[in-house]
């Protein structure tokens, strides 16, 4: 599949079955992200966190399930199933608002390579505020203290079959 192919192929999947990822799958996910550009090359302020660990996984959701239920008071569980999240963080950027940019560009990286392989994702929000909000989890998680998460994705094999949305973005050309 090539790359057009694989941008275009890329959905969030919401429901993932028990099958974990192979490690040269992960290798090459994570390859991708090493591979994204990143403003003056830097690197070094960013961090990625694999969590494959079932109990830790049921750990960051709970939690997630919780800040979500605080802030909103609705309770929505984001665990999907899927056996592997990996968590983007960054250290504060060169000019406020690009470790964002950053993170989103890895994260991007990251999502094709998996819809290329045959592996299906979801960028998440929700547990970034659990991570953030819990410095016990984040120490958990190794993610040190110069580190902000700020975002996740989740992979897998998804467990239906849902069709790829078609999205329209306005463009004007001057």
């Amino acid at each position: 599949m090539n790359a057009l192919e694989a941008i275009l192929k890329r959905k969030s999947t919401r429901a993932y079955g028990p099958a974990q990822i192979s490690e040269e799958a992960l290798e090459n996910i994570i390859k991708a992200a090493c591979a994204a550009p990143v403003g003056m090359a830097r690197y070094d302020t960013l961090h990625i966190t694999v969590v494959q660990n079932e109990d830790m996984l049921a750990r960051i959701f709970n939690e997630a399930e919780e800040v979500m239920f605080k802030a909103v008071g609705i309770r929505k569980n984001m665990n999907f199933g899927a056996k592997t999240v990996i968590i983007v963080s960054s250290a504060p950027a060169y000019r406020e608002g690009v470790e964002y940019a950053h993170a989103g560009i890895v994260i991007e990286n990251m999502v094709i390579a998996a819809t290329s392989m045959g592996i299906d994702s979801v960028i998440l929000g929700g547990p970034i505020s659990a991570i953030a909000q819990n410095e016990a989890l984040k120490t958990d998680l190794g993610i040190k203290a110069v580190f902000e998460p700020l975002l996740a994705v989740a992979f897998g094999y998804g467990s239906e079959d849902t069709p790829v949305k078609e999205h329209t973005i306005s463009v004007n050309r001057v």
